[in-house]
């Protein structure tokens, strides 16, 4: 009677192993190691497979500032008996087979050297890649985490195993905590749009409360230009952020970062490049910063509306006369608000950098469809031309809106309103054209919208302003067909925008 009672026993408890098994959520654990002085940071990867005999992962994305290679900075990969792996460097994929393993982990080797023979000649480099030397060390989630191929939601979560312990240290997954061995997590659906991790001896951070909302500021200490990075920083926590956060109406921020760290293997100066992402803003430095690197940080901030939570389309390539464009004219408006910009700055940008460059380019009137294949290939003229033809469509909206509506709309209106029903939409539901042209049909007429769409930003015409009128505040010249925008006597740049 005892022993079938046993049996009983364990059959249950088998059952129960089972289910539990079967029911298992799935999950991704993330340990990492580094000594603070090698180039490679060890990666420990312990996931849930449930009912599988393999599991494909790809490693990195080409669509990341270009970088076709990125697979090859992933090294030594690994697995443990009786699990077995296939790689495929072409489509960056790892295949591994279970043969009925119970538990899953793959270990593998993060390569982010700086060659000296192999100097940083571009932002994109260093930007896009992982960035590990002794005292210092940058990644961003695709440089070392695993893309899962199915459509579960894992939760994931981030612990240091071994690191030093004096170095400064700070994630963007949840920056109040300041211990690198304190596990973080979150769903893969959020949590990979938001991890950057920093930590060597030459950072500093400072916090700063903007609305309430808690602010980072994440600097590289010294440099060979002499920038004092934190001083530099400081005009964008106290002006330019409240100046965004009142023209979007929006306080609804968990938190925010803004990391401005120096290139690390570059010779010469190559300026400045950046990217966005969730509830923060990275830039890496290779000169100077100076009244172009305040734009680049000021547009890239800026993105976390127009780009990340407004954009028109299925992708980022859809409508980058919307999403670069339009938030380029976001942002220089911004800068002038908050004092960052005055008329001269705000004047030349305008001008020189984008009337200028976009009326004497010979694509100019490249259609829109053409511009997301040669975007990296030939940057400088495929990759800037939806920032300039954008900016000055928004100028353009932006002044006939004012006018139509005798000064009481203005293009903010009308973002406001996209907007709002950006919010009324579902997470998989998209902005499109139709919804840009319905929503600004509140203040201007719908056909004539539509048609200008059509022409200017899809078809790629250039906007003629020899018969385009402005609001009293401006005045435009137009020599050799290239337009100049002046301001008209007494007119205040900060009463013109101003919310």
């Amino acid at each position: 009677m005892k022993t079938n009672k046993i049996k009983i026993i364990i059959i249950l408890l088998l059952i129960f192993s089972s289910f539990s098994y079967a029911q298992q959520k799935p999950f991704m654990d993330y340990v990492l190691s580094w000594d603070g002085e090698s180039s490679t940071v060890g990666v420990e990867l312990t996931y849930s497979a449930t009912q599988k005999d393999s599991t494909v992962f790809t490693f990195g994305d080409p669509d990341f500032g270009g970088q076709h290679d990125i697979f090859y900075t992933v090294k030594n990969i690994r697995v443990v008996k009786p699990e077995v792996l296939r790689i495929d460097e072409a489509n960056r994929g790892i295949t591994i087979y279970h043969n009925g393993a119970k538990e899953h982990r793959i270990s593998y080797d993060i390569d982010g050297s700086l060659p000296i023979d192999k100097p940083t000649r571009t932002t994109q480099t260093e930007l896009f890649r992982p960035v590990i030397a002794k005292g210092i060390l940058m990644l961003v989630h695709l440089q070392f985490t695993m893309k899962i191929t199915d459509k579960s939601n894992p939760l994931v979560s981030f612990r240091w195993r071994k690191y030093p312990e004096n170095f400064t240290y700070f994630n963007s997954v949840q920056p109040s905590q300041k211990r690198p061995s304190v596990k973080l997590e979150d769903y893969y659906d959020k949590i990979s749009q938001k991890v950057y991790f920093v930590m060597g001896d030459t950072f500093d951070v400072k916090e700063y409360d903007v609305m309430g909302i808690p602010y980072y500021s994440v600097t590289t200490k010294r440099d060979k230009y002499g920038n004092d990075l934190q001083g530099s920083l400081s005009p964008f926590f106290e002006n330019y952020f409240p100046s965004i956060h009142r023209f979007w109406n929006d306080t609804d921020f968990p938190f925010y970062f803004l990391a401005v760290t120096a290139l690390q293997n570059n010779q010469e100066e190559i300026g400045a490049g950046g990217f966005g992402m969730k509830n923060g803003f990275v830039m890496k430095l290779g000169t100077k910063f100076d009244t172009w690197e305040k734009l680049v940080t000021a547009h890239e901030t800026a993105h976390t509306w127009v780009g990340l939570k407004i954009m028109l389309g299925k992708g980022s390539f859809d409508h980058q006369w919307f999403g670069e464009g339009f938030n380029d004219y976001t942002t220089i408006i911004n800068l002038a608000n908050s004092k960052i910009y005055g008329e001269k700055e705000f004047l030349h940008y305008l001008n020189n950098d984008n009337f200028k460059q976009h009326y004497e380019s010979k694509i100019k009137g490249e259609h829109n469809d053409s511009i997301a294949a040669k975007y990296w290939t030939d940057y400088s003229n495929y990759g800037r031309l939806p920032y300039r033809r954008g900016l000055i469509y928004a100028f353009y909206l932006d002044n006939q809106i004012r006018l139509a509506s005798n000064g009481k709309f203005t293009l903010r209106n009308m973002l406001l309103d996209l907007y709002a029903l950006r919010q009324t939409k579902k997470n998989d539901e998209i902005l499109t054209v139709d919804d840009f042209i319905d929503v600004g049909s509140t203040y201007l007429d719908k056909q004539e919208l539509s048609e200008q769409i059509k022409r200017y930003m899809i078809a790629g015409q250039p906007i003629d302003f020899n018969n385009i009128k402005l609001i009293p505040e401006f005045k435009i010249e137009i020599n050799n067909n290239i337009p100049k925008v002046n301001l008209a006597e007494r007119a205040d740049l900060l009463k013109i925008y101003e919310w």
